[in-house]
């Protein structure tokens, strides 16, 4: 069965993205009291992160639309696995925008075909300006977070580990921003289970970091929407992959999730990110990034809390490792600097 919604001959053989290891973590997993704990290594990806299987498919979806010149935004992860598919596809440029605050989580080679412009602002002033320079210059606006393709790359991360796990997951939990990988994940839950490969959907737990939880305070307080005074102006924090803070525009579809699956939203100190980090490296030999690390961190509280029980199955998508970036001196260039 095929679950991509492009053709494969629109896919650019270029290891995009890579099969990656989906593993019980025995001794993690007893640390924490969760003793049935998976964990999917997305650090294992190309460019470090699993937004590399969005790029894969997002480029697909252009060419099979016939868009070879766009323009996106990102705080650093996307825009860098998309600017490296696009130098494997020699039919395509792009045009990427971020916020100073941001720049040093870019890794991307800039070209005549890939371009970087920073703005004096923040993510959502970046995101702006983007949209802007798309519509006066008539091109394609990539999407972000409402982009179909980037969810249909990113819950193949979900679907391998179903096929991996040698029994299914009761709870299933990533640390989110936009929550795009979240929204992945319940798609591929559901196919997998209109399709029979699995048997239950499992509850969704979703984590944000203390310093940029504007979704966790709402959920926390019942409330179905964010409001101006949930905006974090300019978020701060150790988990720097989900450092948003607006996240007005996606709230309610994570606030669906997690009560229609009866999951949560969830956040964690810095302190416990580290910790979690640590726990990682030294019991699971696992060197994954801070973001990363907030699934342990939030597992470690709902267990004690007894909210997810020991017998349970839990998977959890480790989504990247930390990457050297062109603050260390990658080749970062600037097409331009305009002011926010």
């Amino acid at each position: 069965m095929d679950f991509l919604p492009v053709e494969s001959r629109h896919l650019v053989n270029a290891d995009i993205s890579l099969r990656t290891p989906c593993r019980p973590t025995p001794y993690l997993g007893a640390a924490i009291g969760l003793p049935h704990l998976w964990v999917k290594d997305e650090s294992q990806q190309p460019t470090g992160t699993t937004k590399d299987r969005l790029a894969a498919v997002v480029l697909a979806a252009f060419r099979q639309f016939g868009i070879t010149e766009w323009v996106a935004s990102s705080t650093g992860n996307s825009s860098t696995a998309l600017a490296r598919a696009v130098q494997h596809d020699p039919s395509m440029r792009a045009h990427f925008f971020c916020g100073r605050d941001f720049v040093g989580d870019h890794d991307i080679e800039t070209s005549d075909r890939v371009s970087l412009t920073v703005i004096d602002g923040s993510y959502a002033e970046a995101t702006k300006a983007a949209q802007e320079f798309a519509a006066e210059h008539g091109l394609a606006w990539e999407g972000g977070f409402f982009n179909w393709a980037r969810r249909e790359g990113l819950k193949l991360t979900y679907l391998e580990a179903f096929d991996a796990m040698d029994t299914k997951p009761d709870v299933v939990v990533q640390a989110i921003s936009s929550g795009m990988g979240m929204m992945a994940a319940r798609k591929g839950a559901k196919e997998y289970l209109g399709c029979g490969r699995l048997d239950k959907m499992p509850r969704f737990l979703m984590v944000q970091q203390d310093t940029c939880a504007p979704m966790a305070a709402a959920w926390r307080e019942g409330r179905a929407e964010l409001g101006e005074g949930d905006v974090v102006a300019h978020p701060q924090g150790l988990a720097r992959a989900i450092l948003l803070g607006d996240g007005r525009a996606t709230y309610p579809y994570m606030r669906e999730i997690a009560a229609d699956s009866g999951g949560s939203i969830v956040s964690v100190t810095q302190e416990e990110l580290d910790g979690a980090r640590g726990m990682l490296r030294e019991l699971e030999g696992l060197d994954v990034c801070h973001s990363s690390s907030a699934t342990i961190a939030a597992l470690r509280n709902e267990a004690a809390a007894g909210r997810i029980a020991p017998h349970e199955v839990v998977l959890v998508n480790l989504t990247g490792r930390e990457r050297a970036t062109a603050a260390a001196g990658t080749g970062l260039a600037f097409a331009e600097t305009a002011a926010g």
